[in-house]
């Protein structure tokens, strides 16, 4: 999410603002009624397959849905929205957001296609089987991640705080604080709900949070450290290229995708060459 060389992070009044830096003591800490926060679980996962993946795609959101992949991409004046071959990376259809437009994350719930922008406020409905546009809600803090619960979406602004909608109208049902042992835990990105769990990239982190929806605890992670570096048959020195987009705006980690059929994730990042296909062990 975000280019890197951001000052700071904004949140509409509505919403409530970020949270500072976590306190780095060990142990777990004390919830408000009285329950233990402890450390997150290791995730361990096996890498299945490695899908072509377009470097051009600044991908922000990441959905799977019929077979295919619907890929919400950033950066002003380039944003996309497309549907993707999963297995090949095809790009079968794409449409181009407005100019000033920053999108970042996607979602589809009852086949509606919801896409949010960065900083401009909107977030826009398609519908799902050909991108027919349905219109724009206003939404008054950043848009980072969404993801939805089958009854609700579930939307983050790069704070601690996860928020829950009503769909096409944006209506808060209720905020998540998200926390872990050292306190809250903000940069919340790209979302994922995942047998009723939400998954999470967080900006700037190399790993996938695993967070409990009821109580907002980080129950479990995901280690993605150099996982790009680790597993790419690609040649990687297009990242490390002066001036380029993936130096100016970092080619992070950012994009989960759940086939509830195969029971698989599908993962990737900004500009990365390869979708991944990975099983939790």
């Amino acid at each position: 999410m975000k280019i890197l060389d951001i000052a700071s992070i904004f949140s509409a009044a509505l919403l409530l603002s970020a949270c500072g830096e976590q306190p780095q003591n060990e142990g777990s800490l004390e919830y408000a009624e009285g329950q233990a926060i402890t450390a997150p679980v290791p995730i361990g996962y096996s890498i299945l397959n490695a899908y072509p993946h377009d470097t051009t795609a600044f991908t922000q959101g990441l959905e799977f849905y019929e077979g295919k992949l619907i890929e919400s991409t950033g950066l002003t004046g380039s944003s996309t929205l497309r549907v993707v071959d999963p297995t090949t990376g095809k790009v079968i259809k794409k449409i181009s957001n407005q100019k000033d437009i920053f999108a970042e994350g996607v979602t589809v719930l009852r086949d509606t296609v919801y896409q949010l922008s960065w900083q401009n406020h909107l977030v826009f409905m398609y519908r799902a089987k050909d991108f027919f546009p349905l219109g724009s809600i206003p939404w008054s803090g950043e848009g980072w991640g969404i993801s939805h619960d089958g009854t609700s979406l579930i939307i983050s602004d790069g704070t601690d705080k996860l928020y829950f909608v009503e769909p096409g109208s944006l209506k808060l049902k209720r905020v998540l604080s998200v926390q872990d042992q050292y306190g809250p835990v903000n940069n919340l990105n790209e979302l994922e709900v995942i047998e009723g769990y939400i998954y999470a990239n967080r900006w700037q982190y190399d790993y996938i949070l695993k967070i409990d929806p009821k109580s907002g605890f980080v129950v479990g992670m995901m280690n993605m450290k150099d996982f790009l570096q680790k597993n790419s048959r690609s040649n990687l020195t297009y990242l490390k290229k002066i001036g380029s987009i993936a130096v100016e705006s970092g080619a992070v980690l950012n994009g989960i995708a759940y086939d509830s059929v195969k029971k698989t994730i599908l993962i990737t990042g900004k500009l990365w060459p390869e979708v991944f296909e990975i099983k939790m062990n």
